[in-house]
C-alpha cells in the first residue's frame, strides 16, 4: 500500500512538473527590436512644381475600432479569437519629473486562439512605393503609455508612443505570433503629458491621487497615407481585436 501511494505522489509530482514546462514553452519571446539604436529612415516627397512657402505639415484621421471600421465591429474580434496583450516589462526608473526622458521595455504577447501577424518594421518609408506620389497602403502597430493614479484616473501619454509599420508585400516587415508567443520592443521616450482635461473636477481628482503606477496599451491599424510636396495625409482605421491586460510598472511623476 505505502509502495503503491508513494508512485501516486511521484507520477503527481511528474505530472505537475511536466505542465509547468508546457507552460514555459508555449510562452515564448520570439524577436526582438531596440528602437533606442535605430535612426529614423525619412519619407521621400514629390518633386515640387512650384516654390513652396511654409513649413510641412501632417494630417491623421483616425476610426476607432466598431462598426465602421476595416474589422467589421467587435464583435468579429470574439469569432476570430484575435487577442493581444500589452506589458510594460520595465522602466529605466521610478521617479520622474514631467518632460523627462525615459527608456522602457514593453512586450507584445498573443493570447488569442490562434495566430496573429504585427507590423514589426521601425521605418515607414520601406513600405513607401517607387513613386512618392502615389498612395499607399499598410499596417501599423501603435503602442502607448498610460499614467494613472490607482483606479481613480488614467491618461495617455504624448511622448512615449511606439510606432510599427508592415505589410504582407513586404518580406521581414509583418510577424507571425503563435498563441503564447510574445516579442519585445525597447524605446526611448519622453513623459510629456497631454493638454489638461478642462473639466476642473478632474484636476482635482488627479491632484488628490498622484500618478502612481504605467501601463501600455496596443492597438492595429489599417492605414493609408498619401505623401505631397507640403504635407502628408494619414486615414487609420482600428483592427478590432481582445486587449488584455499586461503588466503596469510603478512611478513617482512630479511636475505641474
Amino acid at each position: 500500500m505505502h509502495s503503491l501511494s508513494r508512485s501516486i505522489i511521484h507520477l503527481t509530482l511528474a505530472l505537475a512538473v511536466a505542465v509547468a514546462l508546457f507552460s514555459i514553452c508555449l510562452a515564448q519571446g520570439v524577436a526582438s527590436v531596440d528602437l533606442t539604436t535605430i535612426e529614423q529612415v525619412p519619407m521621400r516627397r514629390p518633386a515640387a512644381t512650384s516654390p513652396m512657402t511654409g513649413g510641412y505639415q501632417e494630417a491623421q484621421q483616425e476610426y476607432p475600432c466598431g462598426p465602421d471600421s476595416l474589422s467589421g465591429g467587435s464583435s468579429d474580434s470574439a469569432r476570430t479569437g484575435d487577442a493581444l496583450r500589452a506589458s510594460l516589462v520595465s522602466l529605466d526608473r521610478t521617479p520622474y519629473h514631467v518632460g523627462d526622458k525615459s527608456t522602457f521595455e514593453v512586450r507584445i504577447e498573443n493570447t488569442g486562439s490562434g495566430p496573429i501577424a504585427i507590423p514589426f518594421s521601425p521605418h515607414l518609408a520601406n513600405l513607401q512605393p517607387q513613386d512618392p506620389a502615389r498612395k499607399f497602403s499598410y499596417s501599423a502597430l501603435k503602442i502607448v503609455l498610460w499614467i494613472a493614479g490607482g483606479d481613480h484616473w488614467s491618461a495617455s501619454t504624448a511622448g512615449n508612443i511606439i510606432d510599427l509599420y508592415g505589410d504582407d508585400d513586404h518580406p521581414g516587415s509583418m510577424l507571425s505570433l503563435q498563441p503564447g508567443q510574445w516579442a519585445r520592443i525597447i524605446v526611448e521616450g519622453k513623459f510629456a503629458l497631454r493638454p489638461s482635461h478642462p473639466n476642473p473636477q478632474a484636476a482635482d481628482v488627479i491632484r488628490s491621487h498622484p500618478a502612481d503606477h504605467v501601463y501600455a496599451k496596443a492597438s492595429i491599424y489599417h492605414d493609408e497615407t498619401l505623401v505631397t510636396p507640403t504635407q502628408s495625409a494619414t486615414v487609420e482605421h482600428e483592427i478590432c481585436i481582445v486587449h488584455t491586460p499586461g503588466e503596469s510598472a510603478p512611478i513617482e511623476l512630479t511636475g505641474p
